[in-house]
């Protein structure tokens, strides 16, 4: 650059990491879980055999399968680390029902939730999964940490392409006194 010249502004669109992180905790307010992808979930009762879950696991290449009551409301869900669990107790994989292995950080919540409260349990409980339900309490799908990295690179593609990496999210991190 040559001396007098002038620098060029940042884009307009650019702003700064406390207004997009407003920006982007107000929107995470506003939307509601029907904006972010909801995958087909596998619904099995509580008596399916563990082995039978990993086949429906691995032939639709999901991470768990939601168990269901009666009604097709979640109950709880059997993942991939639920998996672990048996294995390390030598439980029988033909022998042994989901629900004695269900993920204690089982969240089920409607489609009207705000995404922020998906958001705030996947930060603060490491949920991983979330179950959506519709109004009446069934099962409509999955969602979790995926969907809302696809949420957040989808709306804010922008901003995502120029945060610098660390160790907390961009929001959570403050500069200053």
């Amino acid at each position: 650059m040559k001396p007098g010249q002038s620098v060029e502004p940042v884009q307009d669109w650019l702003l700064t990491s406390e207004e997009s992180a407003m920006g982007f905790r107000e929107d995470l307010c506003d939307e509601s879980l029907d904006a972010l992808a909801i995958r087909d979930a596998i619904a099995v009762r509580p008596l399916t055999l563990v082995r039978a879950a990993i086949a429906a696991m691995r032939s639709q290449s999901l991470g768990c399968v939601v168990i269901v009551n009666n009604d097709y409301a979640p109950t709880g869900i059997f993942s991939e680390q639920s998996v672990i669990q048996l294995l390390l107790r030598g439980a029988s994989l033909d022998e042994t029902s989901v629900s004695e292995f269900a993920d204690p950080n089982f969240l089920s919540l409607p489609i009207t939730t705000p995404i922020s409260v998906a958001w705030d349990a996947i930060q603060s409980e490491g949920v991983r999964f979330i179950c959506v339900t519709d109004t009446s309490g069934r099962l409509v799908g999955l969602t979790g940490q995926r969907g809302i990295a696809e949420y957040v690179s989808d709306c804010f593609a922008g901003q995502v392409a120029v945060q610098r990496l660390g160790s907390q999210p961009w929001m959570c991190a403050r500069e200053g006194a």
